[in-house]
């Protein structure tokens, strides 16, 4: 029976949740439900320690705190006399759940080393194929690089590049860059995706309710603006406009990720319902009631495709590129006008059947890719 390591991150935002249930999905679709699954937590980059392993320590130590260790915890000289004290790893496979993780400066940031470097390379040590899934590229929308110009940041990934046995990559920035920096990857849709075949176990219980408009809003149309001048209040006034505009039509909910957007949900529109879902499952209950949206967190639209429904969406950087491997609409949250969400919805929803069957064939052929790519670089007992 096999056995596959699974790398990624849960318990933050919930979208982090999304991709580590569509990469389960591929696992057992490539190996079948009896596969063993263990998860590691990429945020606890020492894991693959033993338990009471002095490292193991440093995961009660807050991000940002002792930076100057984890930086020399992520040495080269540190890597490889330390690796051989890691856990036996009796895998077939080690699957990490890729993410935003190809950024300017990203040599600067200790912990994604450790996590690029530390982490995966401990699987390398071990002789484990690591297939880093769903890699994707963020960078602001005003400023797309075409490669790496930093040497530093060139040798920073081309690093961690050579601990991976395959890179997928969920955007054409992404790939653009990894392909520059000389390595082969594969351009496939985030695997998130698949959370769609957990999430519509709920829909036969919750069909029958009211269907809304998720609106996913967040202050600047993203986590942040990147220093491109995003003027919040008018895009607050925007979506307050579609608001007004669409509620004539079908009833409106916001769909909130995280404490701060439900706070920020009565200033947008008091009078709507906020739901902030907490768990997957909750999650699921709650876009079963949905019949398209207008969100900026990719990880909003990419569960919601994966049940057919359809989104707009917004953002201030390349992350828009996982979208629109998808097929669905989207814009800098700069060049978003009222009138173009309102359109661009409208005409969702008009062909919700075709966007619904479109989006569930897309997510079954992204599972069936991600199986046959895991299929092929496992090790076979």
């Amino acid at each position: 029976m096999e056995r596959v390591a699974l790398l990624s991150h849960r318990g933050g935002n919930i979208g982090h949740d999304f991709m580590a249930l569509g990469v389960e999905e591929a696992i057992r679709e490539a190996f079948g439900y009896n596969v063993t699954i263990d998860h590691f937590e990429q945020h606890n980059h020492f894991e693959v320690y033993p338990k009471r392993h002095w490292l193991r320590y440093m995961h009660y130590i807050p991000h940002g705190r002792l930076n100057f260790l984890r930086k020399y915890f992520n040495t080269q000289d540190f890597r490889s006399r330390l690796w051989s004290q890691t856990i036996q790893m009796d895998y077939n496979l080690a699957v990490s759940c890729g993410g935003p993780n190809i950024v300017r400066s990203g040599h600067q940031s200790p912990e994604l080393g450790l996590m690029l470097h530390h982490m995966n390379g401990a699987f390398h040590f071990r002789g484990v194929p690591l297939i880093d899934a769903g890699v994707g590229a963020s960078f602001p929308y005003e400023k797309i690089p075409d490669r790496l110009e930093d040497p530093i940041d060139r040798i920073f990934y081309s690093t961690a590049l050579g601990y991976v046995t395959k890179m997928t990559v969920r955007d054409c920035v992404a790939d653009r860059i990894v392909r520059d920096l000389g390595y082969s990857t594969e351009l496939i849709p985030c695997a998130a995706i698949g959370s769609g075949r957990v999430f519509e176990q709920a829909l036969p219980l919750w069909g029958e309710s009211q269907k809304y408009v998720a609106i996913n809003f967040q202050r600047v149309g993203a986590n942040t603006d990147w220093g491109q001048n995003v003027n919040a209040d008018q895009w607050m006034r925007t979506m307050q406009a579609v608001i007004s505009d669409i509620e004539r039509r079908h009833p409106v909910m916001i769909l909130a990720h995280d404490v701060h957007e439900s706070k920020l949900a009565t200033q947008l529109a008091p009078h709507l319902p906020c739901v902030l879902p907490n768990t997957t499952a909750e999650y699921a209950r709650t876009i079963a009631m949905v019949k398209a949206g207008i969100v900026s967190r990719i990880h909003a639209a990419i569960p919601m495709a994966g049940v057919g429904i359809p989104s707009v969406v917004v953002g201030t950087d390349t992350r828009l590129g996982t979208i629109e491997q998808f097929g669905l609409p989207t814009c800098y949250v700069k060049e978003a006008s009222t009138e173009w969400l309102i359109h661009q919805l409208e005409n969702l929803i008009n062909k919700s059947n075709h966007e619904s069957q479109r989006l569930i064939a897309m997510r079954e052929s992204t599972m069936y890719k991600y199986s046959q790519l895991f299929r092929q670089y496992a090790l076979h007992n």
